[in-house]
């Protein structure tokens, strides 16, 4: 029992320390501005510092010029915006990350939480129309290889005699555009892929529910995150930034992508890294995402890298969502 006591009071004085030595330095001000001193009389200059000037457990993002004085109410070198007080701004909102483990474990649980009830709320809608915005970037040696997608999702009563859906999808590359339209009203699904291929089919809803994926878009990395700020946003909205830790991401993504891209799951693929940002209305739904994915895929010996950047606009979370379809002539039936 002794020697267990010792252990935690051990482990306690090291929480303490890594705690205080987070935030060791001091901020000086001369005629000419304002620089960051280290513990060990060193300063930064040219670069970015994270600092926990209030030694509340998270730090913030400043920039120093060649000189080592902080930038305020400009824009940094890369292009990044700083306020008044020099702290890193994006969107308006303040950046911050923890600025030592005890504060990273306590953010990022209480991220995890609050993007888990946002996504059971949300999946748990009876309807929910969802607007996607996907930039994709394509680099294989010197080329670069822009993809734009543009979806737009609409469902209702899933799984029940009422079930309702639309989905709109368009796709830009090389110049090529291509588009398709599926829906499936009064126990009928219809799908119009382009170039006369029109088809309609009569299935039940209970069949139908387990041929489709309509969820897939919704609050994806919820296991994975890590490096989580939340902070308020307008409204009463809470903003949650975050990436995603890599491991075991491959595999989930893999069985993602099965289901909303088997083109793309046949590859050989290395998440490197995937920043996010979800908006969560003050009645706990998602109200906005942003995603963004960078990947090393392989096939057949040869690597590219890529960019997906994901904009996803959940458009009025909680209200009852009403479907307005093409028109259903001309379709070649074909039978289940």
């Amino acid at each position: 029992m002794k020697k267990m006591i010792k252990l935690f009071a051990a482990a306690s004085l090291l929480s303490i320390f890594i705690a205080s030595t987070a935030h060791a330095g001091a901020w000086k001000q001369n005629s000419h501005g304002w620089w960051w001193q280290d513990g060990d009389k060193s300063y930064p200059s040219s670069a970015w510092k994270w600092i926990d000037s209030d030694g509340d457990g998270m730090a913030e993002c400043y920039y120093f010029d060649e000189n080592g004085y902080l930038l305020t109410g400009t824009t940094a070198p890369d292009g990044s915006t700083v306020n008044e007080s020099g702290a890193w701004t994006d969107q308006g909102i303040i950046r911050q990350k923890a600025a030592n483990p005890a504060a990273a474990r306590i953010t990022n649980q209480k991220g995890m939480e609050l993007y888990q009830e946002a996504d059971q709320k949300s999946s748990g809608l009876p309807g929910l129309d969802i607007t996607a915005d996907i930039q994709m970037n394509l680099t294989y040696d010197w080329l670069d290889i822009p993809v734009s997608m543009n979806m737009r999702l609409k469902y209702h009563d899933l799984n029940t005699p009422n079930m309702e859906f639309l989905y709109l999808t368009t796709m830009d590359m090389l110049g090529i555009s291509t588009s398709e339209t599926s829906f499936y009203t009064r126990g009928c699904y219809y799908l119009d892929a382009g170039m006369y291929d029109k088809y309609k089919m009569n299935i039940g809803y209970e069949d139908m529910t387990r041929n489709i994926t309509l969820g897939g878009l919704t609050g994806q990395f919820g296991a994975f995150l890590d490096n989580v700020q939340i902070a308020d946003g307008d409204a009463g909205n809470k903003i949650l930034m975050y990436s995603s830790k890599a491991e075991g991401l491959e595999t989930y993504l893999t069985n993602f992508y099965d289901e909303i891209w088997p083109t793309l799951s046949d590859s050989n693929y290395k998440i490197n890294r995937i920043d996010g940002k979800a908006v969560i209305s003050p009645e706990g739904y998602f109200s906005k995402e942003s995603i963004s994915i960078y990947m090393t895929v392989t096939e057949e010996e040869e690597s590219l890298g890529m960019l997906m950047n994901m904009n996803l606009d959940y458009n009025n979370p909680g209200k009852a969502v009403s479907i307005e379809f093409p028109s259903t002539e001309g379709y070649e039936e074909v039978i289940y």
